[in-house]
Order: C-alpha cells, then structure tokens, then sequence
C-alpha cells in the first residue's frame, strides 16, 4: 500500500486540485505494464500535489485524486463519487512469458511461501527448479492465469472507463494516446504538456528508462518467440476463447498456423 499525501499547496497546484472534475482510478492487471502505468501516475501526484492512493480499496481514503488498482480490484458500488478511469490490458499470451520470467526472480511475498502442492518449494523456488524455459513456461501458464481471467471478466461496457492496450501505449511515442487518456480523465488543459512529459520520460521509448527485475523488456509479441506448439495448445484449453474476447485474435487458427 503506498500512500503520497502533500499537505503544502502552491496556488497554481491548489488550483489544478479543485478543477479536477472526477476523482481519477487507474486499473491494471499484472504483467500488464503495472509498474510503468502505475509510475507514471505516481510522478503525476507528485508533481501536482494530488492524494494518491494503491492498495485495497478497504483503505481507499477519502480525500483521494488517483486510486491505482493492479488487479483492476474495484468495487463500484463504494465509490459515490464522480470518477473517470483508465483499464490497461496486455495481450494474455505475453503477460503468461513476461510472467515467468520475472518470478523467477522477484521479491513478493506470495512467491516465496511454501506450498504443498509443490511438495513444500515456494512458487519461485519451483519455478526454478524446472529444467528448460518451455517447462517454466507451461508451469506459469498452468498455475497463475488468475490475470487473464480477471482481464476477461472486466465490464468493459463501463463508459467512465477508457479502454487501452499495452501494446497501443508502448508504440506511443507521439503521445496521442497518452494525450487521450489524460484529457479524459479530466486534467485540465493547460497542465497537460507537463503530464506528457512526464509519461514521456518514463516510458521505455525515450531512452531514460532501464530495464529491471520489473521490466525486463517490455516487447510485445514475445509470446512468438516462446511459444511452441504445445504452448499454445495448452493456452487454448486453459484460457478458451480469451484471445477472441479481448480482440486479440479473430478466431483459434493462431494455434496452428502461428502468430
């Protein structure tokens, strides 16, 4: 749970506050470009001494601006308040590879408490022990498809909610989308350079950004260099016609015929 509170004000920050028109919500789902959605926003509260808040809603205060949900965790009917939103999905089958690799080596808790259907190994730990990167891949496909799921299961019929794709934001770098989203949500126009900037420089297309345990790469369409047939047989049992749902895919031929 991180909570940014400046209590200082300048006038022209103040300023910005009041003319928010919504009480702003940020959703993402893991893997799904968390860490750089949620950075960006976090920097934003920063520069214009807004309230924000991510974690569970349960402690949701109530004089946010930006509440950022990485599971898209967001009970609607507590929130009274007038909102604008911003839904952040990725295409399943990359969020399944950049998945694996990056429990492989990081440091949350739930990957490091041990399971016995693991025979007492921690997730990461057995993660690890498999012997090839297919075997890993297989493993995370079979034991964390929690995000997919909850991608699918999002009302996407929401209209306080903009719609976006990892992949639309990552080939962003004339920052029209960006633009979209900000205006959207309601920040007032002449503010909306400094938040391009700030996107901007925190984005891995600007150069500025290093990869990390939480970026490893950031591409998209990884999964074509990782899945082999019996990946993508499997993804299609495990996850039916969750491609189709999201307009990923048209119809199931990408499971023979290759992406």
């Amino acid at each position: 749970m991180l909570r940014i509170i400046t209590r200082t004000l300048s006038p022209t920050k103040a300023q910005t506050r009041r003319a928010l028109r919504y009480k702003i919500l940020v959703g993402t789902h893991h893997r799904a470009g968390t860490m750089w959605i949620g950075g960006i926003f976090r920097r934003i509260a920063r520069d214009l001494a807004l309230e924000f808040f991510s974690g569970s809603q349960q402690d949701l205060p109530q004089n946010f601006d930006i509440f950022f949900q990485n599971h898209s965790a967001f009970d609607f009917s507590r929130l009274p308040v007038e909102y604008r939103g911003v839904h952040v999905i990725r295409d399943p089958r990359d969020v399944i590879v950049s998945g694996c690799f990056y429990h492989q080596k990081a440091s949350e808790a739930w990957l490091h408490v041990e399971r016995e259907e693991f025979g007492g190994l921690t997730y990461q730990q057995k993660m690890n022990s498999l012997p090839s990167v297919d075997d890993q891949l297989m493993f995370e496909m079979e034991h964390h498809g929690d995000p997919i799921r909850d991608m699918v299961a999002w009302s996407y019929s929401n209209l306080n909610f903009l719609e976006v794709r990892y992949e639309d934001l990552r080939a962003d770098t004339s920052l029209t989308l960006f633009r979209r989203i900000f205006t959207f949500l309601g920040f007032p126009a002449e503010v909306i350079p400094r938040l391009l900037r700030i996107a901007h420089d925190n984005s891995l297309f600007s150069g500025r950004v290093r990869n990390s345990v939480h970026v490893r790469s950031g591409d998209v369409g990884q999964w074509r260099r990782y899945f082999k047939p019996a990946h993508r047989v499997r993804f299609l049992e495990l996850f039916g016609d969750a491609l189709i749902q999201l307009g990923y895919e048209q119809n199931d031929d990408w499971v023979t015929v290759g992406g």
